[in-house]
C-alpha cells in the first residue's frame, strides 16, 4: 500500500486492488463545511447578527467552525480503497496515508460476498446487529470479512465478486491442511 519496506511481487502472484467512492457524500459534505465555517465565521466578525448577543454569537460561531471541523470525517469516508494480496487483505478510506485495518490470512477464517443495504442500515461507517463494523459506500455487492473470533467487518467495492474470489484463494491457501480435509 505504498508504506516503506513494501515488498515488491512479481506480476504472477495474485494481486486485486479496488475502490469505491460517493461523490454526492463528498460534494454535501464539503458543502456542509463550507457552510458552516462561513456562518461560523460571520458569527464571530458580526456579532449583532441575527440580533443575539455577543456572548450568543460567538458561542454559536465557535460551535460552527468546530462541528466543521468534525465534518471532515464526512469526506474521509466517502472513499475506500481495498488491497488484496498474499499477506493481506487491508482497507484506507480517502485521504488517509495507511490502512486502517489490515486483516492477516491466517486471523481470517473466510471471505464472502455480501449485499449492503446502505439504504437501511445507512451510509459511512456504521455497526449493524449481527452483522458487525462496515464501511458502507452504497447499496449492493460488498465484500464480508468473518475473522476467526467470529466478529466480521464489511466494505462495499467496485467489482466484489472478483475481490471475493481472489480473497477466498488467500484464505484456503492460509488454512491448516487439515481443515481443508475436514471440509472437502
Amino acid at each position: 500500500m505504498g508504506q516503506h519496506g513494501a515488498v515488491r511481487r512479481p506480476a504472477a502472484v495474485n494481486y486485486w486492488e479496488g475502490t469505491a467512492s460517493s461523490t454526492w457524500q463528498f460534494l454535501v459534505g464539503n458543502l456542509l463545511i463550507l457552510t458552516s465555517l462561513a456562518v461560523g465565521v460571520l458569527f464571530l466578525v458580526n456579532p449583532s447578527f441575527l440580533n443575539l448577543s455577543t456572548t450568543d454569537s460567538i458561542g454559536g460561531g465557535i460551535t460552527l467552525i468546530l462541528a466543521s471541523q468534525v465534518l471532515v470525517a464526512v469526506i474521509v469516508l466517502s472513499s475506500v480503497r481495498v488491497v488484496i494480496d498474499g499477506d493481506y487483505i487491508a482497507w484506507q478510506p480517502r485521504l488517509h496515508r495507511r490502512a486502517l485495518r489490515k486483516y492477516r490470512w491466517h486471523q481470517i477464517q473466510d471471505v464472502e460476498l455480501f449485499h449492503a443495504r446502505g439504504y437501511l442500515y445507512g451510509w459511512g461507517l456504521r455497526w449493524m446487529p449481527k452483522i458487525g463494523w462496515g464501511h458502507i459506500i452504497r447499496s449492493g455487492p460488498a465484500i464480508r470479512i468473518i475473522k476467526n473470533n467470529g466478529k466480521s467487518f464489511v466494505i462495499t467495492v467496485d467489482d466484489a465478486e472478483t475481490a471475493v474470489a481472489v480473497a477466498q484463494k488467500f484464505v484456503d491457501a492460509a488454512r491448516p491442511a487439515s481443515y481443508n480435509a475436514i471440509t472437502n
